[in-house]
């Protein structure tokens, strides 16, 4: 399934919490637990806080979910049901090799809009380390916390990769996604490692990065790319497949769904 949904950038934040906290109580229900890749920079801040502050019962079911028979309620309202935040553990798809409390951090971002505000569990968060100073190390640090973290949770796929139940994706506008970049041959031609260091100079801030591998990227269950109104006519070149060059149109799940939740700057579709 490659879907393709649009809307204004509120009513987009709502259908992207609607659409993971559905996925979250739907793997929680069949495995146990629910493992979400978290994206950084600041077009998911808005979604973020949206699944900080849980969603309306009614308008999670207006958006089409079935509301489980056990949930997650709002402490501040409790007509509103947040994500099983015991059974749920966040990842990071890729960080800047900066301190935490850098403006650049994705994970300051996170924490920030997110963690701050919801009964996140600390050992259910699993932070990309950058204190090192050496990426590659960092890197491998990660790589064998996934491994640990896999390894006692189930067993890992014939792959040899782990399966995330879902990860959230942006586009930037020259088509990278996490921190792989279409200059970066090496990164995208890499078939092995779960976690690379790279360096970015390119990029936007120009800074050593750590991203998971296309390989974990495409053996999760579910990804799925949030993307302001600005990338919309990139974004739709992707998702109708006539950009397979750059690093975003890379991201083809081997046995998941891709679902694209796109703003539009009016509530006009531009495309069918």
């Amino acid at each position: 399934m490659n879907s393709w949904i649009t809307g204004n950038e509120e009513t987009l934040a709502d259908r992207a919490a609607g659409f993971i906290m559905a996925a979250a109580y739907r793997a929680v229900a069949e495995r146990g637990r629910f493992t979400l890749v978290l994206s950084g920079g600041s077009t998911p801040k808005r979604l973020y806080e949206k699944l900080a502050g849980g969603l309306r019962e009614e308008l999670f079911e207006k958006l089409g979910y079935d509301l489980p028979d056990r949930v997650n309620r709002s402490v501040q309202d409790p007509e509103s049901i947040t994500l099983p935040w015991p059974e749920t553990f966040l990842f990071q798809g890729d960080e800047r090799y900066v301190p935490t409390n850098h403006p650049d951090s994705n994970y300051g971002m996170v924490r920030e809009s997110l963690m701050r505000h919801a009964c996140v569990r600390r050992d259910n968060v699993f932070v990309m380390p950058v204190e090192s100073g050496v990426p590659d190390e960092d890197a491998l640090r990660y790589e064998e916390l996934l491994r640990s973290f896999f390894r006692k949770k189930e067993s890992e796929a014939r792959s040899g990769f782990p399966t995330f139940d879902l990860v959230l994706l942006g586009i930037g506008d020259d088509g990278h996604t996490a921190s792989l970049f279409p200059e970066d041959t090496k990164a995208l031609g890499e078939l092995e490692k779960w976690v690379i260091a790279v360096d970015a100079p390119w990029a936007t801030p120009p800074c050593t990065r750590l991203t998971l591998t296309l390989p974990v990227i495409n053996h999760a269950r579910a990804v799925m790319f949030l993307v302001p109104a600005e990338r919309y006519d990139l974004a739709f070149s992707i998702h109708e497949g006539s950009r397979p060059d750059l690093p975003a149109g890379m991201v083809r799940p081997v046995n998941g769904d891709s679902v694209w939740f796109v703003a539009e700057s009016s509530q006009e579709s531009r495309h069918p």
